[in-house]
């Protein structure tokens, strides 16, 4: 790996893209709506409208970290409460436009959602679609023209939305198979399962920032001994079981940590709450140790550089470089090859 290289944050996906835009869309049209009711006299409306859009807006933290489906699962919650309480305040109550709201999100859903996923919210909007639907028989909504629905008109709602929601997702499994599942791979490394290298870069910002003033994190990176070598000895097949298996040691040393794979034979490792300087060369060391064993007759080494955060660096290119640069100190080891920016008193 280049010590000289700069880290810049991966460019949007067209799943980030379509995210993106929808967050825009949802929060433009929840302050649209909190006006046009505040200019019809439903203010108790409008004040939930005004109350959703910051909900909407914080989804655009999720997809900035690549967390795509986290991102549409809060949004889609957003517009689930939304819908459902603005019926219940509505003094139109409930009325066609429960079918076109409930609808619209589930389709939302059905294409962008993993089926797990989708199945849980499909579930989520039906209850609360439900659940509105018996209040207004009961009377017990804001409704002042009385129960306009009847038990028919809500088997005549399930049967639509259910209907859109099937057509939706099975559109959706025919031309591209399951989306969210899809750009779960799209962000994580196939050999090994652990993120690659865009995920990597994301989620480590937002754990550098989540990390306590009085509290310290290591970075580390690692290049494995002549793994090209090894792809012509034992074979592509026998050498990414050897990179898996790397994966799996370090994850079992150091479990909570962020694992990435980052190039064909680098890792990444960010683990953060460490309580002082020497336990983040205790971790860097262990992981070190983790990165040397026998596997199918192999030999298998790294050299592995560290940074402490924030001692080297408070930001996560810097910080990068900072272990890029013990990475390259530990490759010129004859043996050993462990460096970093700090070592324990003799």
């Amino acid at each position: 790996m280049d010590s000289t290289q700069v880290i810049r944050r991966p460019p949007v996906g067209p799943m980030g893209r379509i995210v993106r835009i929808a967050v825009i869309a949802v929060t433009a049209a929840l302050i649209l709506g909190s006006t046009f009711n505040v200019v019809l006299g439903n203010r108790d409306i409008a004040v939930l409208f005004a109350l959703a859009a910051p909900l909407g807006i914080s989804a655009w933290g999720f997809a900035r970290a690549g967390q795509h489906e986290a991102a549409v699962v809060l949004l889609s919650s957003v517009l689930v409460a939304v819908v459902t309480l603005t019926l219940y305040l509505s003094p139109l109550g409930v009325h066609d436009h429960a079918v076109i709201a409930y609808a619209g999100v589930l389709l939302f859903n059905a294409l962008l959602l993993s089926r797990k996923t989708f199945f849980f919210m499909a579930l989520v909007a039906l209850v609360s679609a439900t659940a509105v639907f018996i209040l207004e028989f009961l009377g017990l909504t804001n409704s002042e023209l009385g129960s306009l629905v009847a038990w028919p008109t809500l088997i005549d709602f399930l049967l639509i939305t259910g209907l859109v929601g099937f057509i939706g997702r099975t559109v959706a499994e025919i031309l591209f198979g399951s989306i969210g599942d899809a750009q779960q791979n799209a962000i994580k490394d196939p050999v090994t399962g652990l993120s690659n290298r865009e995920r990597f870069i994301g989620l480590a910002v937002q754990r550098l920032r989540a990390t306590d003033s009085d509290e310290f994190g290591v970075l580390m990176v690692a290049d494995i001994d002549n793994f090209r070598r090894m792809n012509h000895v034992v074979g592509h097949s026998a050498a990414d079981r050897i990179l898996a298996e790397v994966g799996r040691r370090v994850t079992v040393t150091v479990p909570g940590a962020l694992i990435a794979r980052i190039g064909d034979d680098e890792f990444a490792i960010l683990e953060t709450g460490v309580a002082n300087e020497a336990a983040a060369y205790d971790v860097a060391q262990r992981c070190s140790a983790a990165m040397r064993f026998e596997f199918a007759g192999v030999s298998v080494h790294a050299a592995l550089g560290f940074a402490i955060y924030p001692r080297d660096a408070n930001g996560l290119e810097s910080l990068l470089m900072a272990a890029d640069n013990s990475l390259a100190q530990a490759k010129l080891q004859p043996t050993g090859r462990f460096a970093g920016t700090w070592e324990p008193k003799s």
